[in-house]
């Protein structure tokens, strides 16, 4: 019974070091006229103090083997009672700060362990996932598993460079990466979905026939139906919304533009494209020449920097903790034909769904309700996306 006594001895010292505490809050409480509040906490105190004399009674009586069970009951009753009346004695601010620290290291958990929301800022992907989507990534699918031909990952982009000077910049820009510049605190990696093409032990080749890219995997010819047949447009998008460079506004949030390419289905007008709503002022022109390398599908891509023909490579087999991924919209994706093979660590999980959609290319949709309340949801709101399972399938 040694091991009983000093368990209670221990938590009937801590609560009556609390309840002293508790005392003196409830005398304030009184003269601010918080009798209700006062009440409450008076008949835990009087049922917690009971307890304590029942217990008491048990510990000094002679048959007290004989009540281990019911005295075990009521030492774990009198535990939770401490528990309640230590949280008593908190301040508000350290009860609302304890909240937010234990809410954001549950999220964290949660985040960087089970799933993960990502905003699409990409439309290499496309029609599959289209930028502004916000899409649900399942972390625990290749926890008993590895990533499977076909599947659409999201992952940490190859070609960032972390801050290596700093070991807690390099965590922040890893697990939050929100910028913070008056903190010094730079942006993280932006995520990507790409497509597995190939996994570790398969051999991978990209190939020209009548002039269209073609991809052999293992010596067969893949039937790709999910890459994008359609031609990509010049759209100039706005971004931000203070316009002027103030020193304290963060860069994201300041005003500027920016062109994109989108998917566009011709012979609708850009009213109606299904895609992304489109404006014609805001479609920029460019040269035929330019237009058939750059935007129209099922043509070579090339690297106008080296005159390289990245539709061309291989074989290559593909080592153990390598991928080649690539992007459903062929023509719009800096994908394993440009950073080569994608290490297994950056990948975050699978992409399971579309949550819900935006058609904007900020990464806070609030800022293009601000902009644009009224056609923000007529036009920027793709209603026909919320918690949508697009079809993945990846037919050969």
């Amino acid at each position: 019974m040694n091991v009983f006594k000093l368990m209670f001895e221990k938590y009937f010292e801590r609560y009556t070091d609390k309840k002293t505490k508790l005392k003196n809050r409830l005398d304030k409480w009184e003269g601010e006229g918080k009798d209700e509040l006062c009440k409450k906490w008076n008949t835990i105190l009087k049922s917690a103090d009971g307890l304590a004399e029942e217990i008491k009674v048990i510990l000094s009586s002679t048959n007290v083997d004989g009540k281990k069970s019911e005295l075990r009951s009521k030492l774990r009753k009198f535990k939770k009672f401490y528990k309640v009346v230590n949280e008593g004695t908190k301040s508000q601010v350290r009860q609302w700060v304890e909240a937010i620290v234990v809410a954001g290291l549950a999220a964290f958990v949660l985040r960087t362990y089970i799933f993960g929301l990502y905003h699409v800022p990409t439309g290499s992907a496309e029609p599959s996932i289209l930028v502004g989507d916000r899409v649900w990534g399942n972390k625990m699918a290749y926890y008993l598993g590895k990533p499977k031909h076909g599947d659409l990952v999201i992952f940490d982009s190859p070609t960032f460079v972390y801050n290596r000077k700093s070991v807690f910049k390099s965590w922040w820009q890893k697990y939050v990466g929100l910028p913070v510049p008056l903190l010094g605190m730079s942006p993280g990696p932006i995520n990507l979905v790409k497509r597995v093409i190939a996994v570790p032990g398969d051999w991978i080749e990209g190939k020209l026939e009548e002039g269209k890219p073609v991809i052999y995997l293992n010596g067969k010819k893949l039937k790709e139906t999910y890459v994008n047949p359609y031609p990509l447009k010049y759209v100039r998008r706005d971004l931000g919304f203070f316009r002027g460079d103030l020193p304290f506004v963060p860069r994201f949030l300041r005003r500027t533009y920016k062109e994109v390419r989108y998917t566009y289905v011709p012979g609708v007008s850009y009213e109606d494209q299904p895609y992304y709503h489109m404006e014609e002022e805001n479609i920029v022109p460019i040269s035929p020449e330019i237009d058939l390398i750059h935007n129209w599908p099922h043509t070579p891509s090339i690297d106008m920097s080296t005159g390289t023909v990245r539709d061309s490579f291989g074989p290559i087999k593909v080592p153990e903790g390598k991928y080649w991924v690539m992007g459903d919209s062929r023509k719009n994706s800096q994908d394993a034909r440009w950073f080569g093979l994608l290490d297994e660590q950056l990948i975050h999980g699978k992409l399971s769904f579309i949550i819900y959609s935006i058609d904007s290319e900020e990464q806070l949709w609030l800022l293009e309700l601000l902009k644009h309340p009224i056609n923000f949801w007529r036009k920027s709101v793709r209603w026909n996306r919320f918690i949508k399972r697009t079809d993945f399938s990846n037919e050969k």
